[in-house]
């Protein structure tokens, strides 16, 4: 038995999932799969690190110091094959404010901010509460895949109104991994513009097996004004601790998003991220991501096998990255309202809605970070209540 078979409970844990799971779900005995976080425990070897350094009784002010910058440094090494530098590193309070501090930064209030559509909503989400302008390219979808609308992306950057570009690779919804090239051709359209990138990494970890996955100073150099931001969020299901690192190789950027991260009293690392780090960057830290990764990849071939043998109407995006899964649920039913409908009160299916994401109607977003056993049995319900309408 796999340690992701392992159901965890979130009763009493004043989980944000739990509160959005409607009571449907759970008196029908069934997990939600809405959001993207486990229904199962992270690592045991960062548990265990951390209930160490909580029995210190200390959760002081903690200085991010050069142990944890070359913890840092030296995971990116292990784990991307990028070099980067310790002082490129800059811990912040979490992703989606570092979006909105380097708006501050870099932009201007109605200055637009380009992102790919469909697209994690909390960036639009960044983008309006900063009264910045939301300018939306949409990926062109073909043959069950989503591919860039060079030309439609193009003319955006290419817009002198337009200041900033918003990547998050591998790309939440829709589990693709941008190929070299695609990055390639993007960060020379940036350079060209004079567009600034934020580049959201926090599901980076999370590859199938046989992927690789090159972040864009790789394919474009340390010149590139880019930010990437980097989590042990995703892959270890730590978003709660609402601390990042973001990995900033241009020294005049570097020292701008310093400036404005401090005039925010930035204050200290949360210490208990100090002893996660430590447990998750290494090669223990990295073998457990391979297990990981080979059971969500187990989890999508089941779901993908079981709506091309049962319910064809439905169809799996299928993903490069990410343990989250998109599905094209049109055939079925191309009206949102009654799509959710059916899915969460007749076949106690929870999922995220696609319009959410900038999707069309009759796309949804599931989790498959799920023990198999609950997976297999949300599947069945889905299809029992399908035969029940025929």
């Amino acid at each position: 038995m796999s340690e992701f078979d392992h159901l965890i409970d979130r009763t009493g844990l004043h989980s944000v999932k739990q509160a959005y799971t409607p009571p449907i779900i759970g008196e029908s005995g069934h997990v939600s799969m809405w959001g993207a976080e486990f229904e199962y425990p992270t690592a045991p070897f960062v548990i265990e690190e951390i209930v160490k350094w909580a029995k210190t009784g200390l959760y002081a002010y903690t200085v991010d110091d050069e142990d944890f910058r070359d913890r840092v440094r030296q995971w990116m090494h292990l784990h991307r094959g990028w070099e980067i530098e310790n002082d490129w590193i800059v811990p912040v309070y979490g992703i989606t404010s570092s979006i909105a501090t380097t708006m501050r930064i870099c932009t201007n209030p109605g200055d637009g901010i380009i992102g790919l559509t469909p697209g994690y909503h909390m960036y639009w989400n960044a983008i309006e509460l900063s009264d910045r302008r939301k300018v939306a390219s949409r990926l062109l979808y073909r043959d069950g895949q989503y591919f860039v609308d060079w030309e439609d992306l193009e003319s955006k950057m290419a817009d002198p109104e337009n200041k900033m570009l918003i990547m998050c690779n591998p790309h939440n919804p829709l589990g693709k991994v941008f190929t070299e090239q695609e990055i390639s051709r993007i960060a020379d359209m940036a350079s060209r513009c004079g567009i600034i990138i934020y580049n959201d990494e926090i599901f980076a970890e999370c590859l199938y097996p046989g992927v690789t996955l090159t972040t864009f100073n790789q394919a474009a150099g340390n010149d590139l004004r880019v930010i990437t931001a980097t989590s042990l969020g995703k892959w270890l299901s730590f978003t709660g601790t609402n601390q990042a690192n973001l990995i900033i190789p241009d020294g005049e950027l570097r020292d701008k998003f310093l400036a404005e991260r401090d005039r925010e009293f930035y204050g200290s690392m949360n210490p208990m991220m100090i002893p996660a780090y430590r447990a998750a960057y290494t090669r223990e830290g990295a073998d457990w991501l391979s297990e990981l990764m080979n059971y969500i990849k187990g989890n999508y071939e089941l779901v993908d096998t079981f709506f091309k043998q049962n319910i064809p109407s439905f169809k799996a995006v299928k993903p490069q990255g990410t343990f989250i899964l998109w599905v094209d649920a049109r055939d079925f039913c191309a009206d949102e309202n009654k799509l959710n409908d059916f899915l969460i009160n007749k076949a106690f299916f929870h999922v995220d809605p696609g319009s959410t994401y900038g999707g069309d109607e009759g796309f949804f977003r599931m989790a498959l970070s799920i023990p198999r056993e609950e997976l297999n049995k949300n599947l069945h319900s889905l299809k029992f209540a399908m035969d029940q309408l025929y």
